[in-house]
């Protein structure tokens, strides 16, 4: 059985300690190809920042296909870092 996506957010964060939220999602597609959960990774990553869970470290904006994209960058709190090793 999997772990819930947004226990596997922390997880992630604590590995690499800073990611994108586009980096969030592609390696959460490698371990949940088929969870449809993975394509509302910005609405889990604002939720755990709602709760203090993790933080905004960056954010810019990038020109992509004659677009503006908002890239964010996020780490996860010393607060996170404590619930999310009491549940893995």
């Amino acid at each position: 059985m999997k772990h819930p996506i947004r226990l596997e957010i922390c997880k992630l964060l604590d590995e690499h300690t800073i990611l994108t939220t586009q980096e969030v999602q592609n390696l959460l597609v490698q371990a949940y190809a088929n969870e449809k959960q993975v394509y509302a990774v910005n609405d889990h990553v604002l939720s755990l920042r709602a709760v203090g869970i993790i933080e905004l470290l960056e954010e810019w904006v990038e020109d992509k296909d004659q677009e503006e994209i908002l890239v964010q960058r996020w780490g996860l709190t010393k607060f996170g870092k404590e619930k999310y090793l009491k549940y893995w």
